[in-house]
């Protein structure tokens, strides 16, 4: 494998042949480029297979840029790469594991605010006298699970306080003031019987809270020294990223799965440790060395990001922090003859561009948004004098120490048309398209809940106009009507233009529909109904916009929540929905929201710091730089954790303020060019605000009172004015996906449109019936063979550990030979009844358009299932894999799908299946093929299995259909992926209307469908 391209120290840090090692990649480095490229040296080397290496990180985002990049770094297929967040791994862990600790198999994980709602639910339960809330409970429980969340984050449980407590009674002899000695012990006792009783709340709801998942994944491996040794041999090689941010818990588990030859390397930067108010523990990072002193350490100080001049100034700045920074201390405590320039922390640029940080001072807040805006339109202005291209809106980042600042920046741009996304972890709720659907099921709920009524018929797509809307507002209050009465009843009061009155007709007929199907349908179905009745979907698909992007890809994260909330079994009526979002917002829930800025479209992003960590910008404005706002005022937890019982390192310096610095830190050196700080002296307060600590402290000479033009135009701009552009104007770009499915090169070959609504712009798909049924037997013949194989007498170890594919076939075949006794004959591994009880289980309750239709749906499902069962009664087959994941390399791409069952013939060979729940076809043609043909080359690549046969399973008719592959079939296929593939990265996504429009699940929004 060729690492050629990378700096010295990064092709050491790839190729370190084994034990531990630190690798202390600073901003910039390319920490992340050296963790792909040693898990793909690893692989290629043969020192280890995929499934023998850990790497663990932070964020879904993370791992998942990560798992893209080995991707693309392996000649080879492969079957599972173990890349994952902390609590990702540790979740899967427990699945496997949880009866050999007494958790519940099929627990749910719930976040902080399902956790909230837990405990309001059952506050009688909590004996509280000291915590005891006297008025609205709301941040009263807040900060009781925030505590018991910090007490994972430090293994402190119930019994350690109790214990606790319990000493400080012992020592109550001693003088003192013997009261409120007494008194701390009883609010001792409290807290360790609050913090008992809401784990027992959990459990007893069969949920675990994501401190739970790595704690009981610790104990796993605390106290099943069996487990832990499978997974210390099965991880020949641990990585683990951003280390600086583990808390105490996390870094115990790491220690438990590391094998004897120690081949461990973590990578980090005590500088960038922003996380604190979570959990992280920067100690983690200096107690590493303690634990394995005779670690290697490598620095990464070379730096492919920024200016250097930007560099001096973040460096200069960060080493305030010391005596408690790692270079500091390792320097300090050095020996063995290490020279002290090999521990610096000091970055070199390899930047062409010197970059510049300058401060921006201002008079009011409102000059400093408009100031701000007017830079970057002097950069938009020099960018095009140099390049003869459209200005890159997506190169700029505005970053605020918290929400609240970055708002004033969003309603600004917003009112003047500039391109922006506002990148925030919460506030879906606040969104326009998330209030216009809860607006209309709360009206659905109550149809006389007059706001939410309001708001829908000023939708632009029902086309009331603005003087139809004030009439019949006009009436309701004039009559002492709700608004909906006054729709129903404005004839022979109000003239409402023929257009106002078809609409009128349109959107109480769409409230009557909607009520009706509520009765038989789910949340998800009806809110699927009214975005396509109402016009409201192909109002939002008709014009490629970057807002009404924006607005899809919003709509798609609260139709998940919803499916979610159906799925966790929390309600199935429209009012319990309603209730569950009203006490989500009571809690001070705002919606969590998931946005890849990567994906588009290119516009400025506005963001706090925390969010801009592992990003990178040619230009950034550090805002709202003043006193008491950042560095921001330290608020100590509600409910501290007693420091007798804290296990971490405390920091011995100014920890808020040195955190607050590297919060600063991160976010100078997200620049590639320039940085802005600026800063206003009145926010709307009494008193002139003082410009913050840090700026004095950065020591920067270029420092500039500032007044803006106040003449921005919106549009092209004339006379004086500058021009902005309209949001519309925003170029929309596509991040195509780095692996593709068979289903998504079935729907492009099908219509490139039809890919780009499900797979691009992600709408919700419709549902149906069949979909629903298809779901439901899919998941009870899995739970069925699941069943079957771990109860199969000959299958006692774990199958998925074999090491050699051929001899992991003999095995299985000799296991699944034993199991046919004739002991197993008189009595099934899996009986009917249990199957049919699956199947109840596994029940899809959604898109039957009435009760007789659901009803006879289920009854085929139980002909077919008894039928199934009676032909295997005898035999029942013992499965090698179920639902088996893989990705197989064709040509320059990567092919992922899943396997519904391999069997093993009694040669040995593979029977590959897939099972179809429509009726059977006898011939099959190279299009009906395709699918199971490229299950046949990942068989090949990634198991070097031979395949006896490959088959449709077509449960209506409980008939399969087999067939044999040949070369040319194989070859055929392969030629088919290519040049599908390669047509999809260059498509713009032109439809090709035609026969299939009408099985098209976005047939009713389409422009180009044919009826």
């Amino acid at each position: 494998m060729d690492i050629s391209q990378l700096n010295p120290n990064q092709q050491l840090a790839v190729q370190h042949p084994s034990g531990p090692i630190i690798l202390v990649a600073g901003a910039g480095t390319g920490k992340t480029t050296v963790i792909t490229q040693r898990i793909a040296w690893l692989i290629a080397g043969r020192l280890a297979s995929p499934d023998e290496i850990l790497a663990l990180t932070f964020t879904d985002k993370a791992a998942a840029e990560m798992e893209e990049r080995v991707d693309r770094l392996l000649p080879m297929g492969y079957v599972d790469l173990w890349i994952q967040t902390f609590h990702a791994f540790a979740e899967k862990m427990l699945k496997q594991h949880a009866l050999e600790i007494g958790l519940p198999k099929e627990f749910k994980v719930l976040d902080q605010t399902a956790t909230w709602m837990l405990v309001r639910e059952h506050l009688d339960r909590f004996d509280l006298d000291y915590y005891r809330p006297l008025g609205n409970p709301t941040s009263f429980i807040h900060a009781l699970i925030n505590h018991f969340s910090r007490c994972k984050d430090e293994t402190v449980y119930p019994e350690d306080y109790l214990k606790y407590a319990e000493g400080l009674k012992l020592d109550s002899d001693t003088t003192g003031d013997k009261e409120a000695l007494q008194q701390e012990i009883d609010r001792l006792n409290e807290v360790a019987n609050a913090y008992h009783t809401y784990q027992q709340l959990l459990l007893e709801k069969n949920a675990l809270d994501f401190g739970d998942l790595i704690n009981y994944c610790l104990q796993l491996f605390q106290k099943r020294p069996k487990i832990r040794l499978q997974y210390q041999q099965q991880f020949k090689y641990i990585l683990v990223d951003e280390f600086q941010d583990t808390n105490w818990a996390q870094y115990e588990m790491i220690k438990l799965l590391v094998g004897p030859e120690q081949n461990i390397m973590v990578v980090g930067d005590d500088d960038q440790a922003i996380y604190k108010f979570r959990g992280a523990s920067v100690s983690n990072i200096l107690a590493f060395k303690k634990d394995w002193p005779k670690a290697g350490e490598i620095f990464l100080t070379d730096n492919y990001r920024s200016g250097q001049t930007i560099l001096d100034t973040s460096y200069n700045f960060i080493q305030l922090n010391n005596p408690d920074r790692l270079e500091f201390k390792l320097r300090a405590g050095q020996g063995q003859g290490r020279g002290k320039k090999n521990l610096s922390k000091k970055l070199i640029s390899h930047s062409a561009d010197a970059g510049e940080v300058m401060v921006k001072q201002y008079a009011t807040g409102e000059d400093e948004v408009r100031g701000v805006l007017e830079e970057i339109l002097k950069l938009k202005t020099q960018s095009s004098k140099v390049r003869d291209k459209e200005f890159d809106w997506g190169k700029i980042a505005i970053l605020s120490r918290n929400n609240e600042q970055a708002q004033k920046f969003v309603r600004f741009f917003r009112q003047v048309g500039v391109p922006h996304q506002f990148v925030a972890a919460k506030g879906l709720y606040t969104q326009e398209i998330i209030l216009n659907i809860l607006n209309y099921l709360k009206l659905l709920d109550n149809y006389h809940e007059s706001p939410s009524l309001y708001k829908i018929i000023s939708l632009p797509f029902y086309n009331l106009t603005h003087e139809d809307i004030v009439n019949l507002a006009h009436l309701a209050r004039q009559k002492n009507w709700s608004l909906y009465y006054a729709l129903k009843n404005y004839h022979g009061h109000i003239q409402l233009s023929a257009k106002g009155a078809t609409a009128v007709a349109k959107i109480l007929n769409d409230l009557d529909k909607h009520k009706q199907q509520s009765q038989q349908q789910s949340v998800s179905a009806i809110v699927y109904h009214w975005l396509e009745d109402s016009g409201y979907l192909y109002w939002l698909t008709i014009e490629d916009t970057a807002e009404n992007k924006e607005q899809l890809l919003l709509l798609n994260q609260l139709y998940k929540k919803i499916r979610t909330w159906e799925d966790e079994n929390l309600g199935s009526t429209i009012h319990q929905f309603v209730e569950y979002i009203t006490l989500e917002l009571e809690s001070g829930e705002a919606g969590k929201m998931a946005q890849d800025i990567e994906a588009g479209p290119e516009t400025i992003k506005i963001m706090t710091i925390h969010g801009s960590k592992g990003l990178e910008f040619d230009y950034v404005f550090i805002v709202g730089l003043v006193h008491l706002r950042f560095p921001s005022i330290e608020r100590g937890e509600a409910i501290e954790i007693p420091e007798a019982l804290i296990k971490d390192t405390l920091p011995e310096g100014e920890a808020h303020l040195q955190e607050e610095r590297r919060l600063m830190y991160v976010a100078l050196t997200r620049a590639r060019k320039q940085v802005f700080l600026t800063w206003a002296e009145d926010y709307g307060g009494v008193k002139k605000r003082k410009p913050s600590r840090f700026i004095e402290e950065l020591r920067i000479k270029n420092v500039e009172l500032s007044t803006p033009s106040h003449e921005l135009m919106v549009g092209e701009g004339s006379g004086s004015g500058i021009g902005i552009g309209d949001l519309k104007s925003a170029v929309t770009h596509y991040k195509l996906p780095s692996k593709l499915s068979f289903t998504q090169l079935k729907a492009f070959e099908t219509c490139p449109l039809q890919y780009y609504y499900a797979h691009v712009i992600k709408i919700p798909a419709k549902g149906s019936a069949v979909f629903s049924f298809g779901q439901t037997m899919h998941q009870t013949l899995q739970a069925f063979f699941t069943a079957v194989m771990s109860r199969s007498a000959g299958i006692q170890g774990d199958i998925f550990e074999a090491k050699n594919s051929k001899l992991k076939t003999k095995n299985l075949q000799l296991s699944t030979k034993n199991s046919e006794t004739p002991e197993q004959n008189k009595k099934p591994l899996v009986t009917l009844k249990e199957l049919l009880a699956m199947y109840d289980d596994a029940w899809q309750d959604d898109w039957f358009f009435s009760e007789k239709n659901k009803d006879e749906y289920h009854k085929k499902g139980l002909r077919i299932l008894k039928e199934f069962y009676h032909q295997i009664e005898t035999k029942i087959p013992v499965p090698l894999f179920l639902e088996k994941g893989f990705n197989v390399k064709v040509g320059d791409y990567t092919i992922r799908g899943v396997i519904d069952r391999i069997d093993v013939a009694e040669n040995g060979r593979w029977r590959i299946m897939d099972y179809k729940t429509g009726k059977v076809k006898e011939k099959l043609s190279f299009e009906d093929k395709k699918q199971l043909l490229i299950y046949q080359l990942a068989a090949q690549d990634i198991f070097q299995a031979e395949t006896e046969t490959l088959m449709f399973y077509y449960l209506e008719d409980n008939k399969p259909v087999e067939f044999q592959a040949t070369s040319e079939d194989l070859i055929k296929v392969q030629e088919w992926i290519t040049s599908t593939a390669a047509e999809l990265q260059q498509s713009t996504f032109q439809a090709t209307p035609g026969n299939h429009c009408k099985y098209c699940d976005f047939k009713q929004i389409c422009p180009f469908a044919q009826k």
